[in-house]
């Protein structure tokens, strides 16, 4: 089950095992043409999105219109879909002071209020989009010392199949046109910059779609400051005093959108940062599919199936087949076990990891299989299976926001309660052995189901084992603030799943009314068929008759 659910994660991001950057660099080569060419110029109104198409490097001057006297500072987007294009202040686009990336964004502070834009070595489609601000508001990225631009509004993100990390430039005061702007760090009083907070956004796109037109209606909802209120979820708060830098987890394949808004309390005015997206992935030539090795996802589809289809028996009939639940959860544990440890420790490709976890956890099942066949012992055994209940169950609970609580944040503290969940669950049940039994064949085979769904039809619900594995093999995971999208498919998956543990209960609860609690030791039973096959042996001597 999550043994699938995460070789499923691998496999569909073997393209991430190095870090991966939605901004590839500077740009340098060629500048734009004066600014009297009129081919190159192209002016857009404030707040209204623009659509523009350009030829493999061209470059287009950009002006913005309707400029109001009380705008001190104009905040200028530009988005494409997957394609890079560069922006700068210059025409020349020097590399100290042009920013390349397919989400892009300059601070105007209208002397003029203009910025250029140029495309890479392909065509691209992009959306230009500008907001005005005044001289109460705050810059962002104003006080930038890490970044190239010196007015720097852009969030850099970076992900890898884990996590996806989102830097910024921190933000200054504003200040009226034309006047120079305040220090940023000749003191750290409530008069200064260090006064400004951060509120830190996201947006989930629709699942499976990874089209122009989804990511555009996600852009606009997440540009400006009451739009990113209105649709945005707040994942995290930071001050002046902390690093300017959160943590998300990486969905691959769902399109997230993040965007900052920099307060300022004293005035209580604020600003939106340039919004950036990902979707966690490499997106194929046509831009609908995240890349993959076809060969892996070959070997996860079978797997996942396989899984699947042995989990909806087990949720029907699983108490009935007692040995083959064994083989079924040992095969979980050890495989699981040895995942986490080689993944950890060991540097082997995705095929030797795949090959270790599936012979150790086909080992292990039979070696508990063969433990309740020759001994017997059925409730150590329910005991012991019992604890894959309480992990699901644990799983569930640190899916919710409780997660993302501070106090998880330290891995001591995450895996002991974790543990104590995971016991608490059989240790409460274990007085009714074959209730217990039943329950965790119904919710881990039909999770096991919607594991093997999520091969072909993507599901945040596949991420209530993920991240548990994620934690355990990333130490730093913990810092990630992880909100999981619930969208329609996973509402629909929920009610299957819902579905199948209900009436795998009953079913079984049904069927076993009136047997034993647990079915008989298989060496058992083979003792006594012997027994009655051959008869009792006559010995060779035997004492006289008296």
């Amino acid at each position: 089950m999550w043994l699938c659910a995460v070789e499923l994660l691998l496999a569909a991001s073997g393209v991430l095992t190095a870090q991966c950057h939605s901004s590839r660099g500077l740009a340098g080569g060629a500048g734009c043409l004066p600014p009297s060419a009129a081919a190159g110029y192209i002016q857009i109104p404030l707040l209204e999105p623009v659509s523009i198409l350009l030829e493999p490097n061209e470059c287009k001057q950009i002006v913005v219109a309707n400029i109001s006297s009380q705008t001190a500072f104009v905040i200028a987007q530009v988005y494409t879909h997957m394609q890079d294009v560069t922006v700068s202040l210059s025409p020349s686009f020097p590399a100290d002071a042009s920013y390349t990336s397919p989400s892009a964004g300059v601070v105007l502070t209208l002397t003029p209020a203009t910025f250029y834009i140029r495309a890479e070595e392909e065509m691209v489609s992009a959306v230009l989009f500008a907001l005005s601000y005044t001289a109460l508001d705050p810059v962002p990225g104003a006080c930038n010392t890490e970044f190239s631009l010196e007015n720097d509004p852009n969030l850099h993100l970076t992900y890898n199949r884990y996590e996806t990390a989102v830097r910024f430039a921190p933000a200054n005061l504003g200040t009226v046109r034309q006047l120079a702007p305040p220090a940023c760090d000749v003191k750290t009083d409530v008069h200064t910059r260090w006064r400004l907070t951060y509120d830190i956004y996201q947006y989930f796109l629709p699942e499976n779609d990874l089209t122009m037109e989804s990511l555009s209606k996600g852009m606009s909802k997440m540009s400006s400051v009451q739009e990113i209120e209105r649709n945005g979820i707040k994942i995290t708060t930071r001050n002046s005093f902390q690093q300017s830098i959160t943590y998300g987890n990486s969905y691959i394949g769902t399109g997230v959108i993040y965007n900052v808004i920099v307060r300022d309390p004293h005035l209580k005015t604020s600003a939106s940062y340039a919004p950036v997206s990902t979707y966690a992935c490499s997106l194929s030539s046509e831009g609908y599919l995240c890349k993959h090795s076809d060969r892996n996802f070959i070997y996860i589809k079978v797997l996942c199936t396989v899984i699947g289809v042995y989990g909806l028996i087990l949720c029907l009939i699983g108490h009935r087949i007692f040995e083959a639940e064994f083989l079924f959860f040992g095969f979980l544990i050890f495989g699981f076990m040895s995942f986490v440890l080689v993944t950890r420790f060991s540097a082997l490709n995705f095929i030797d990891r795949l090959t270790i976890t599936v012979a150790a956890g086909l080992l292990g099942g039979v070696i508990v299989t063969l433990i309740r066949c020759i001994f017997g012992i059925p409730v150590p055994c329910v005991a012991f299976v019992g604890m894959v209940l309480g992990f699901l169950v644990a799983a569930i609970v640190f899916f919710t926001p409780l997660a993302n609580c501070t106090i998880f944040r330290n891995d001591v503290n995450f895996w002991i309660i974790f543990c104590c969940v995971m016991l608490v669950v059989p240790t409460i049940l274990i007085l009714r052995p074959r209730a217990l039994n039943i329950i965790t064949c119904a919710l881990v085979g039909s999770y096991s189901v919607i594991i093997a769904i999520g091969v072909y039809v993507y599901t945040s619900l596949t991420y209530i084992i993920l991240n548990v594995i994620k934690r355990a093999i990333h130490p730093d995971f913990a810092k990630v603030e992880s909100d999981a999208p619930f969208q329609r498919t996973d509402l629909i998956l929920t009610s299957i799943w819902a579905m199948l543990f209900v009436s795998g209960v009953s079913l079984q609860f049904i069927l076993e009314r009136n047997r034993l609690p647990f079915p008989p030791c298989p060496y058992d039973n083979w003792r006594r068929r012997r027994n009655t096959t051959y008869g009792e042996r006559t010995p060779l001597l035997r004492p006289p008759d008296i």
